[in-house]
């Protein structure tokens, strides 16, 4: 303190102290702010001063940059003037079209598209919880409940079975002071005893771990439906959803008509979901 020279310590030696005096706000808003603080998303305010509900999530498929919202006024037939909204690639406006395409969608398609996807989800666990919890587990961990049901199994006799040993190792030991047993043959007993302890416990730790991660799968799906449950019977696509179910968007490329009797082959849109893994959704966009 006195020549004011500053030392930066790693973090894990840090000392914390929690809880040490009363919050401004509760952990819960803390954790929702840091959620959001995370997010790709950085949205620019309309002159309404609300953020439109995609603005930031949705990426160039090829390029990897973000889609930027485009306004642009038209004119009908009949003389009225209406605005025209969609998102194009971000290198594509800046640069043109040798570098990119314009992967243009228009705002209300793929907010509608979202919106649907969002609805069909929250369908799913309405109607069969389990099955979509299941499901959703399924996508995360890449195992099957039988497969965790059979780790669990293992775990515990192999936990068994270090009691075990330590039971034999103790008994060999008496044995030998009360002359039942020689010592070279309890040695023997102790040392293999002991080199299958150390293989178990390197074994129960990796299964610890596996399932460890396992129950922080399983969390976030708890969680991941607890919130679509919310916002399945919205009428319309709002920030705070987008901020809560989504990570990011991907745009495929636009693809080019052929010929006026034969429409465009649909584009992939690719949403990605907070809690529940990566991809969830591919969506045909004619």
């Amino acid at each position: 303190y006195k020549n004011h020279n500053t030392y930066w310590l790693p973090q894990e030696e840090w000392i914390v102290k929690r809880n040490a005096h009363e919050p401004i706000v509760s952990e819960e808003v803390w954790a929702k702010a840091q959620e959001v603080a995370k997010s790709v998303s950085r949205s620019k305010i309309t002159q309404s001063n609300a953020p439109h509900p995609l603005s930031g999530f949705l990426f160039c498929a090829d390029c990897g940059q973000k889609m930027k919202l485009s306004s642009s006024k038209s004119k009908i037939k009949d003389g009225i003037t209406y605005n025209c909204e969609c998102y194009i690639c971000r290198t594509y406006a800046n640069l043109g079209k040798n570098y990119c395409t314009t992967h243009a969608i228009q705002r209300k398609d793929i907010e509608e598209i979202v919106l649907a996807d969002i609805r069909a989800k929250c369908d799913f666990v309405l109607k069969d919880e389990e099955a979509a919890r299941e499901e959703f587990l399924k996508g995360k961990s890449k195992r099957s409940a039988s497969s965790r049901a059979a780790d669990k199994r293992q775990l515990k006799a192999k936990h068994k079975r270090v009691e075990e040993l330590d039971v034999l190792i103790r008994t060999a030991f008496e044995d030998k002071v009360l002359k039942k047993m020689p010592e070279n043959l309890c040695n023997s007993l102790c040392e293999s005893y002991q080199k299958e302890q150390q293989t178990l416990q390197t074994e129960i730790a990796a299964l610890e771990k596996k399932l460890q991660e396992e129950r922080k799968d399983e969390a976030d799906v708890e969680e991941y439906i607890r919130r679509i449950k919310l916002y399945g019977s919205c009428p319309e696509l709002t920030r705070e959803m987008c901020l809560q179910l989504i990570e990011f968007i991907t745009i495929d490329a636009k693809t080019e008509h052929n010929n006026r009797w034969h429409p465009p082959a649909p584009r992939n849109i690719h949403i990605y979901y907070k809690l529940i893994g990566k991809e969830h959704a591919n969506i045909s966009e004619n």
